[in-house]
């Protein structure tokens, strides 16, 4: 998704923001001590280094002198909240959410930093500095269906069609399987394109047995992000392949907008409204006819409810336009996405996501076999992630999932369960 930055930011760099709230919240945990003792000098120049590093624009250096300046002296609320905030600059939202916890564990936090933990807290931290980032994971799981067989081995045909019925072998059907996940992800910063990046991914899954369904994933592409009339505008153009054993199965060309409005705050929520928008052209080596472009608008909705639960909400219509003839012809119908995060401060997050695409074919799929059914078919997936802040930049997880397709043409329903746990890794 691509999240929204608020004109808050923009004060932020002007530099109204962070030493406001260093001087109120400083000033209702602890008094100035009043000797210049030798501690004091160094702390005092380090909270001078950070300043001067955020001045010209180098917010790691910032954030490195804050956190000796908190490790030298706890009681230094104010330099920690400049590290939250500093972290949020920086894209790395989960090390804000744990220093923003961290500060009120430890402090009495007067109410209007309050308000301000709760912005930052759920605020996408939308990187405005240029530096690389990556994300690795590795992970084993065990899956019910790693050749998405069908949930019925009976296939019955149409009256009048060739033959009655089809008994499927035993190796057409679901197989469960144990695999190795690993993934690897970043951006660069394109130089000379302010808040422009390079993004690329690999993704791999090897199956123990199923080793014709083993999976890769390749990514590459371009992200952009940009405030307009107080929200923020998304684009993002990226092609991706997926290989299945050692076939290249799908190619894609995707581009994904989107816009945020500025978020609007009230009593104990959060919340901002948006439009989201997916134009992907699939392609299929092995088979051209399955060729199609597809186009999902959907309305968007982000929230919090309360300190620590944040919702996501996207609705809207989707088309599939064959390019070569697809049994079927063109699909429309709409799709859905709904994700429940709940921050748990140290004690990790938990997040449950739901996905839904229903769609129906124009035309009857195939009248010799199936008759005048035109194909509904719906795919429905849920997934519940725990992740566990192990260090800074190390975290472990764990996950549940399901996936069940309903097809109104039996054989080409099926269901898969998946578990899985790992560790992952962020820069």
């Amino acid at each position: 998704m691509v999240r929204p930055r608020s004109s808050f930011f923009a004060r932020l760099r002007r530099g109204v923001c962070v030493a406001g709230a260093l001087a109120l919240l400083s000033a209702s945990v602890h008094a100035q001590v009043a000797d210049a003792s030798l501690d004091q000098v160094i702390n005092d120049d380090l909270r001078a280094q950070a300043q001067a590093a955020i001045d010209n624009g180098d917010r790691v250096t910032a954030v490195g002198l804050l956190n000796e300046l908190v490790r030298r002296d706890p009681r230094e609320a104010g330099a920690l909240l400049d590290v939250a905030l500093l972290y949020c600059q920086l894209g790395e939202r989960d090390l804000t959410r744990r220093t923003l916890a961290r500060i009120e564990e430890q402090f009495a936090v007067p109410a209007p930093i309050r308000k301000l933990i709760v912005f930052y807290r759920d605020s996408p931290c939308v990187p405005n500095v240029k530096h690389p980032q990556a994300a690795a994971s590795l992970g084993v799981g065990v899956t019910s269906n790693a050749n998405f067989g069908p949930s019925d081995p009976l296939v019955n045909f149409a009256p009048g069609s060739p033959i009655d019925s089809l008994l499927l072998a035993p190796s057409s059907l679901a197989h469960g399987d144990q695999y190795v996940e690993s993934s690897l992800q970043g951006g660069v910063p394109i130089p000379g394109v302010q808040n422009a990046s390079l993004i690329a991914g690999l993704m791999s899954r090897q199956y123990r047995r199923e080793h014709a369904y083993d999976q890769r994933v390749a990514t590459l592409g371009v992200a952009h992000q940009t405030g307009l009339r107080n929200g923020q505008l998304g684009n993002e153009f990226v092609v991706d392949a997926l290989w299945l054993g050692t076939h290249l199965y799908q190619r894609d060309v995707v581009w994904h907008a989107s816009y945020w409005s500025p978020a609007t705050v009230l009593t104990g929520l959060i919340a901002r409204a948006g439009l989201d928008l997916t134009i992907d052209d699939m392609v299929y080596p092995g088979n051209s006819t399955y060729n199609s472009l597809r186009a999902e608008p959907r309305a968007a909705l982000n929230a919090r409810i309360g300190a620590r639960t944040t919702l996501l909400f996207l609705f809207g219509p989707s088309w599939d336009h064959p390019h070569n003839g697809r049994p079927g012809g063109s699909r429309h119908g709409y799709s859905t996405y709904f994700e429940l995060d709940y921050d748990m401060l140290r004690g990790g997050r938990l997040e449950a996501i739901y996905q839904q695409r229903t769609q129906a074919d124009a035309s009857p799929y195939d009248t010799v076999f199936f008759g005048n059914e035109s194909r509904q078919q719906t795919l429905r997936s849920f997934s519940l992630r725990y992740v566990y802040p192990v260090s800074q930049a190390w975290s472990a997880y764990a996950q549940v999932s399901a996936q069940r397709v309903t097809d109104s043409i039996p054989i080409f329903s099926y269901s898969v369960r998946s578990a899985s746990v790992g560790l992952s890794w962020k820069y």
